[in-house]
């Protein structure tokens, strides 16, 4: 019985796993009232911000009171609040960015944002090892799509000079628009972006600099402002910075920030 333990309580540091029992060599498992406590070494709660905190959850829980849990209407409509103001002005200043935008949903986040900036006639350079909400933002995008290998900055300046030789397939025009795709730190091997590396290449062949720190942003950096911070990086290097709120926060949804241009 390893996957799929229901807990019953919160995903804090230790928490309590309900054990089950199989009688049919574990095809089938039912739930004991036993309960076990186990260190939680599985949890994206990274600062603990979702377990019974005594500074966040008394006031979460006034927030819900005030607000509801739910707006039930989209952000064009009736679904903005001044808390989904305030909160973007946050995220920008906490980034150092001039403006943020908030989704609902963090792999939404890539997914849905990606096809808004880049489309026919736009060039995505992407890591190949890039979270799934990339790869499928990207192709749903219908920009030409190119991956360079994992962290390797010299194979990525050698894929640029090459596509910017090419151009466009079949018409062989310049591409509209450039954007390179990397992760702060990468969710399958827990590995740093070579980051400064990779902002002096995007430099010197004027291409757009997309940065997903969903695990990076409040894990590394002094004051938890993710590899930017950690390794020197000015973010005004970085066109798009994108993270979510389900690791570091403890919440939901995710945010896209940069210019207001």
């Amino acid at each position: 019985d390893c996957f799929g333990r229901p807990i019953s309580s919160a995903p804090d540091a230790w928490f309590d796993v309900v054990e089950r029992h199989s009688n049919d060599n574990n095809k089938t498992l039912k739930r004991t009232s036993k309960v076990s406590r186990c260190l939680n070494l599985g949890s994206y709660n990274y600062l603990g911000f979702a377990a019974a905190d005594e500074y966040c959850t008394p006031r979460v829980i006034d927030t819900l009171k005030k607000y509801s849990p739910s707006t039930c209407s989209t952000r064009v409509d009736g679904g903005t609040t001044a808390l989904h103001n305030e909160l973007e002005e946050c995220v920008a200043s906490f980034v150092r960015k001039p403006a943020a935008l908030v989704f609902g949903m963090g792999y939404v986040t890539n997914s849905a944002i990606l096809p808004v900036l880049m489309g026919k006639g736009s060039l995505i350079i992407s890591d190949s090892l890039n979270h799934n909400s990339i790869v499928n933002g990207a192709r749903g995008s219908g920009a030409t799509i190119r991956v360079f290998q994992h962290n390797m900055p010299a194979h990525l300046e050698e894929v640029l000079r090459e596509q910017i030789a090419e151009g466009q397939p079949r018409t062989h025009r310049p591409w509209k628009k450039i954007m390179v795709i990397v992760e702060g730190i990468y969710s399958m091997e827990g590995e740093l972006c070579k980051l400064p590396e990779v902002i002096a290449i995007c430099k010197k062949y004027k291409a757009y600099t997309y940065l997903d720190e969903a695990h990076s942003i409040g894990a590394v950096g002094k004051s938890g402002r993710g590899v930017c911070e950690l390794l020197g990086v000015d973010t005004a290097d970085i066109d798009i910075m994108m993270g979510t709120f389900t690791k570091s926060f403890g919440s939901c949804g995710g945010y896209i920030a940069g210019s207001k241009v």
